[in-house]
């Protein structure tokens, strides 16, 4: 079966970010005056996006939090994070038309594949806050689908949300 948009996740499918979350979230911690737990633990939790990771690594109250967070990841998401092994050529040499659905912010997500050097395979960038609604809900591939339509669309992920959303959509 060929098919003609590939929606790739963006963390943990194309590029390892993994440390850079959980040093951001270890920074947050210490600039709140929290318990900073070990980074394996952090990362252990990563996957269902920022307001679960902070709800499984920090006790309540948890107000404020993912909006301090934010300015502190985007000022370290680069430090380490890094394609995958091979995933520069496998873009380069697969067929067909890609975007990325992430729900990292959006232009955090453009600032990432421009600066990995990425970019210009994608023809669409979508981020948490592109629509109103964010995976696991399955509009959001509809609402891609409106901007690039295809035929045979595929979502290429590394976790349960991203097969959630595909099964669903």
């Amino acid at each position: 079966m060929k098919y003609d948009l590939l929606i790739f996740d963006l963390d943990g499918t194309l590029v390892d970010s993994a440390d850079d979350i959980a040093e951001s979230i270890q920074q947050l911690y210490r600039e709140t005056e929290r318990e900073v737990p070990q980074k394996a633990p952090i990362i252990a939790a990563i996957g269902d996006g920022v307001r679960t990771l902070i709800e499984r690594t920090t006790t309540p109250p948890y107000e404020g939090l993912l909006e301090k967070f934010l300015p502190i990841y985007e000022r370290r998401c680069l430090r380490q994070s890094k394609l995958y092994p091979g995933v520069q050529r496998t873009l380069e040499e697969l067929p067909g038309r890609k975007t990325i659905l992430s729900n990292k912010p959006e232009g955090l997500c453009q600032k990432m594949v421009t600066d990995l050097g990425i970019g210009s395979h994608f023809e669409g960038i979508f981020g948490g806050d592109s629509f109103p609604i964010r995976k696991p809900n399955p509009k959001v591939i509809q609402n891609i689908l409106q901007q690039h339509p295809a035929e045979k669309p595929i979502l290429i992920g590394d976790s349960k949300v991203d097969v959630q959303t595909a099964l669903e959509a």
